[in-house]
Parts: structure tokens; C-alpha cells; sequence
């Protein structure tokens, strides 16, 4: 590759260059294989000059700083003087984001060492082609780089951009010019470069922070930071912004809730572990459930926390609070309400009692008289306890309340800051200012049939509903959350453990809930839901499914290739914005290479009634002849996306990132 310094047959856009940057042209007088390189106006040490062109050193001398011509041989590393003959592997070896005069019929042999991104200009000077080869996972920066010396180079009414099909073989190139220029692309690969430009320029840019006094090369980097945002592990399709709305009273949030937290499986042989509820709490939840029983029964020293009336192991109630506590404020700062169902004698009773104490000490809230529930925001860093109360039940008379709850001694129940109640009606409901009250799903089902959702909706404005698993569902499977969310319950209690026989949906719905709000594990219920004024806003959302991303992440899924791919794009919310769209099947022989990707290309669209009780979730699957395979899934709350092209994360079934980082390449809007 030649390389000269810079001389009077210079175009134009020599001049425009900024200080310290250097600038790569064509000069007539030279022909087809060379390119001038402009120097900086300001002096660079020769190091420098592969830092400001972003152009990798890989072992390469820069060239001798006279002002003779030299040129970089195919088999050397050393720059030989008056060698005119220009190599294709010495250009592509100098740099990634190279700008070469070329025919534009040309092709470029897909070679190992060949870097993916050449921009090349056409002989008419009109035209720039970005030809991308892929060969590594770190395409998105090396494409942002070739990307942005285009950018900066189209100039209005007068350029056509135009991605090249000549080396799109890698169907990840496809998916990424598709994200890049989006309606700006036509079908013959050619960009309507102005339209792109006034988008990037008044609709992109100007939502990213600007420093004032910017210099052309801080420009330059957002230009790059803007076009590699597609493909950035951060671009998600959701705000991950700070935490808001946390000073209304506790009745006002769904907050993230687990059922029986110390299982590690099933309801009836499984083991009690301190490792679950301590999992449970770095995964975003705020309610953690504990059976507490007399550990002398199970030959136990203090209480003891098992499943009653199963074969499921017991674990002592204080490694539990103090699990509970090493972990609580890992992940948020938002209080962990200790949820007990409480089967101890009153002896067992103080025990507990001085063991809350002892272990949680001052982060323990006491209550005081109050008419209203604490805000979230007043409690961080604090543990609440939830129990039943007698308090409440010996005040009521006899017909109110048939039966009477076993004896509770004083000094639990001035611990507890959340009195559970067994509900009657909404009737006498309505006469206490506020109570605490858990239904099972198929109770709560029964209500909602007879009374409607809005005497529910009633009821958990003032009140506090924790929704459990029906007792049945011995595998640790779940119900749908949906219904009880609803309604307005603010304590949906899932099942955290794995079932060995269903796909954990409905955690996938409560894990993509709980992204909103920052992740706290609180998530404010609208003012419909309240019984205030005001009507959720209808929208029409549409989604389209690109392509994959890192899909060499399942080289070898199916056991001898890779999988059959398709998508799920599901709507969960309320009844009559629920529904599922699926895309064609991507079959393993469609693809081109190892690293190639799969690409729908697919739009579905979706009508919603009410936005913030909907929750957005992506699956990818395998097709197989007996069942399908999850290759992944990701949900999110409606009320954060991110309109735009998107990278939507695939995680495993248990919600933890997969090797490789696999991904869908989606586009957002409303319309």
C-alpha cells in the first residue's frame, strides 16, 4: 500500500480535516492503487498516527517519516521505498476502517487474515461501499469505526451511501446494517444518505449528552458511540435508570415476592437451604416466606424453618435471618418484608423473637401507632415483619370473627409491622383502616368471578393481599401472575424453585415486571388501580424481530448442529391485551458459515389498553420433533421500552446470562 504525504493534487476534503487528525484521499494523477495520507497540521509522533486513524499497529513499523513514497509489502513487516504495487492483504492488514480507491465490481477474498471493515469510494467519486466480512464477535466496534469515517464524509443532497451485498455472507452483517440504517436501506443495499444524515443529526445525536465546547473530534467519538450503540451489551430494550417513586404508602407497590424461600425444589422431598433464600434476595426479591416450627420436634436447638407436614429437610430460623440479612440490600436498598407463617409454641415465640432482635438488631423497623403504611422510601435498608395479629382479631367481636388464633405472646407481636388478618368480606374489611390478608390463587380466582376486579382493585388500595400458590402445585410450578396484578395484589408470591416439569413462565414474567423502577423490587401501581381518576392510554406497538446475534453460542445445541430457531414475541397484561406472535423457523441449513446468524425479519404489532400492566417477553426456541427447547428469554415492563433498534439479552431459563452473550436485534415503536 502506498502511502504519500500530503501534496497539491489534495481534494477538498484535506482542508476540512480537523487539528490532529489524519485524512486518507485519492489523488487523480496516481491512479487506482494509491492513497494519499494527510498528516496533522499539529506535530504526532509516528506511534500516534496509529491511535488517531484507528488503525491497528499489529507488529507494523510506521513508515519512515521522510517525505518519499513508501509501500508495505505483502510477506514483510518492513515499508520498502518506490514499491507502487499495492497488496490486498498489506491494505487490509494496515487497518480496519481503510479507505481505498476501487473498482466497485472488485471482490475480496474472504482470507483469514482480512479484517472485516473497508470503506471504498467509487470512482465517481459519489459513492461509498462498506464492505464487511466478518470474522469476529468485536465486529460492532470495528463496523462503528468504518461507519463513522463515512459519516463524516457524507455531505448533504450530494452522497449515496451504499452497503455493499458483495461480501455480506455473514448473515450478522445483514442483521447489522438492517439495525444501522433501518427504513433508510433499500432492497438494493443503497442508503438514502441524506435522509440517514438529518436522522442521525436531529433526532440521535441531540439525545446523548454534549459537552459544551466539543472539538470535531469529540464529535466524531459520539458519532461512534451512536452507531455501536446497536450492538453494545447496554443498548436494552428497557431503562435501567435510578430508582423514583417511593415515598406512597406500601399498598401502593407491587413488590417482588417469593413463596416458601427456603425450598430448593419441589414442596415435598426437597431440601431447606439458606443458599435459596439468599439466591431469591440477589435476584431482586423483597418478600421472603418462612415456616416456622419448634426445632425440638425435629431435633433442633431454637426454632427450626421446614415445609410442615412433608419430607422436606429442616434448616435452623436463625441461619435463615442471617442469610437474610448478608444478602438482603445486595442488590437494592429497598426494605425485605419477613413474611411467617408461624407454628411455634409461645415459648418458641420469644425465642424468635429475641432471635429477630439479636441478628437483624436496629435494621428491625418497630412499628409505632400509625393509621397509614411507610413508605418504602422512608424503610431503606430495614426489615419489616409480617404476621398474623391478634390484636386486631380479639377486637373484633365473635360473629365478625368465628374461631380464635393460638395464643401470641407480647413480645413477637410488637415486632410485627404487617398484622395478617384471614379475610371475610369487603364488607367488614372496610371498617379497618388497614390489614394485611392472603389469598390462595384459587380463592382469589373465586372472588374476582363473583365480586369483579374492581372490588378487588378496591380492596388493595388500602389493604395489603399476598396471593400464594395454589396446594397442588407440589412440583414448585406457578400460577399466571397477571390475573392478581390486575386486581392490584402487591404480594404475587411465586415459587422461586425450579419445576422438572414446566418452563418457569410465570418467573419470567415476575423477573421482567421487576426491571422497572430501576430494579428496586417496588413497582408503583398506576392511579386507575387505586380507585383515582384517569384511564390508562390506549397504544399500538409494533415489533420486528431482525435477527440474531451470537448465535455461535449454539454451535452445537442440537447435539450434531445448530438449532431450528424461531421467536415467541408474547404480550402478558391485561385480558384483552394478551396475545402471542411467532416467526418463521430458521432452519440449520440456511446458515453460512460458522458464525452466521439467523434472520427473520419479521413484524408483528400489538394493541394495548393499558401499558402499565403490560410486560413485553422475547423467547427464542428449537424447534425439535418431540418438544421444543428454550434457546433463551428476556421480559421487560411496557412502561420502560426504549422505541428503537434494540439488543435484546437471551438469558437461560433460571435468568442467568449465557455464555457468549446471545441476543435478538429487535426494532420498537409505537404507532
Amino acid at each position: 500500500m502506498l502511502l504519500f504525504p500530503c501534496s497539491s493534487s489534495c481534494t477538498d476534503e484535506c482542508s476540512s480535516r480537523g487539528d490532529g487528525e489524519w485524512v486518507a484521499c485519492w489523488p487523480e494523477s496516481q491512479g487506482d492503487s494509491v492513497i494519499e495520507l494527510h498528516p496533522p497540521r499539529a506535530a504526532v509522533e509516528p506511534e500516534e498516527y496509529l491511535q488517531v486513524s484507528n488503525l491497528p499497529a499489529h507488529g507494523v513499523p510506521p513508515p519512515p517519516p521522510d517525505q518519499s513514497c513508501h509501500s508495505l509489502s505483502q510477506s514483510s513487516n518492513k515499508w520498502d521505498r518506490n514499491d507502487r504495487s499495492l497488496s490486498r492483504q498489506a491494505t487490509a492488514v494496515v487497518g480496519f476502517n481503510e479507505i481505498a480507491k476501487e473498482n466497485s465490481q472488485e471482490e475480496i477474498e474472504d482470507d483469514a487474515n482480512c479484517l472485516p471493515h473497508i470503506l471504498r469510494r467509487s470512482d465517481a467519486m459519489s459513492e461509498l461501499d462498506l464492505l464487511a466480512a466478518v470474522e469476529e464477535k468485536q465486529v460492532g466496534a470495528r463496523l462503528t469505526a468504518a461507519l463513522s469515517k463515512a459519516f463524516s464524509r457524507l455531505t448533504l443532497g450530494s452522497s449515496c451511501l451504499r452497503v455493499s451485498s458483495a461480501l455480506l455472507d455473514c448473515d450478522r452483517d445483514k442483521v447489522l446494517r438492517e439495525a444501522i440504517f433501518g427504513d433508510y436501506l433499500a432492497a438494493d443495499g443503497s442508503v438514502d444518505a441524506a435522509a440517514w444524515y438529518r436522522h442521525v443529526q436531529n433526532e440521535l445525536l441531540p439525545q446523548r449528552p454534549v459537552k459544551s465546547g466539543g472539538t470535531s473530534a469529540t464529535m466524531l467519538r459520539q458519532r461512534q458511540d451512536l452507531l455501536k450503540d446497536v450492538l453494545e451489551d447496554t443498548n436494552l430494550p428497557h431503562g435501567c435508570g435510578e430508582v423514583a417513586e417511593l415515598e406512597r404508602p406500601l399498598s401502593e407497590y407491587w413488590i417482588n415476592s417469593s413463596h416458601n424461600s427456603y425450598l430448593q425444589g419441589n414442596q415435598l422431598t426437597s431440601t431447606s437451604s439458606t443458599n435459596a433464600i439468599s439466591s431469591l434476595l440477589h435476584n431482586g426479591c423483597r418478600v421472603v416466606e418462612l415456616d416456622v416450627y419448634d426445632g425440638a420436634k425435629y431435633g433442633m436447638q431454637g426454632p427450626c424453618v421446614l415445609h410442615g407436614g412433608t419430607a422436606t429437610t429442616a434448616v435452623l430460623f436463625e441461619a435463615c435471618l442471617e442469610a437474610i440479612r448478608d444478602a438482603a440490600f445486595e442488590t437494592s436498598h429497598c426494605p425485605v418484608i419477613i413474611t411467617l407463617e408461624n407454628y411455634l409454641s409461645p415459648e418458641g415465640q420469644r425465642d424468635c423473637a429475641g432471635l429477630l432482635q439479636r441478628v437483624l438488631g436496629d435494621a428491625l423497623y418497630v412499628p409505632s401507632e400509625m393509621e397509614d403504611w411507610p413508605s418504602p422510601g422512608e424503610l431503606h435498608d430495614r426489615f419489616l415483619l409480617r404476621d398474623k395479629s391478634w390484636r386486631l382479631e380479639e377486637t373484633s367481636s365473635p360473629e365478625q370473627i368465628p374461631g380464635r388464633q393460638p395464643v401470641r405472646v407480647a413480645e413477637l407481636h410488637q415486632l410485627i409491622s404487617i398484622g395478617n388478618v384471614k379475610f371475610h368480606s369487603f364488607k367488614l374489611s372496610a371498617e379497618w383502616a388497614r390489614t394485611s390478608s392472603s389469598f390462595s390463587e384459587i380463592k382469589l380466582s373465586q372472588i374476582l368471578s363473583k365480586f369483579g376486579v374492581q372490588a378487588m382493585r378496591r380492596y388493595t388500595s388500602r389493604h395489603i393481599a399476598r396471593i400464594y400458590p395454589a396446594g397442588y402445585r407440589v412440583d414448585s410450578s406457578n400460577y399466571d401472575p397477571q390475573d392478581a396484578w390486575e386486581a392490584g395484589c402487591q404480594l404475587v408470591a411465586l415459587n422461586g424453585q425450579k419445576s422438572v416439569f414446566f418452563h418457569p413462565h410465570a418467573a419470567w414474567l415476575n423477573a421482567g415486571k421487576f426491571r422497572g423502577n430501576g430494579g428496586c423490587g417496588y413497582i408503583p401501581k398506576p392511579p386507575h388501580l387505586l380507585g383515582r381518576s384517569g384511564r390508562p392510554e390506549p397504544h399500538r406497538l409494533a415489533v420486528t424481530v431482525l435477527g440474531g446475534d451470537g448465535w455461535e453460542a449454539f454451535r452445537d445445541f442440537d447435539l450434531i448442529g445448530p438449532p431450528d430457531s424461531y421467536v415467541c414475541v408474547e404480550i402478558a397484561g391485561t385480558a384483552a391485551d394478551r396475545k402471542i406472535e411467532t416467526t418463521s423457523v430458521y432452519t440449520a441449513r440456511a446458515r453460512t458459515g460458522s458464525k452466521a446468524q439467523p434472520i427473520w425479519k419479521q413484524r408483528f404489532e400489538f394493541d394495548i389498553t393499558d401499558a402499565s400492566l403490560a410486560v413485553m417477553m422475547l423467547m427464542a426456541w428449537d424447534q425439535d420433533v418431540d418438544f421444543d427447547d428454550l434457546l433463551g428469554q428476556y421480559a421487560f415492563p411496557l412502561t420502560e421500552l426504549r422505541p428503537g433498534w434494540r439488543r435484546v439479552p437471551l438469558l437461560s431459563s433460571s435468568g442467568e446470562v449465557q455464555d457468549g452473550n446471545p441476543a435478538l436485534i429487535c426494532r420498537f415503536e409505537f404507532i
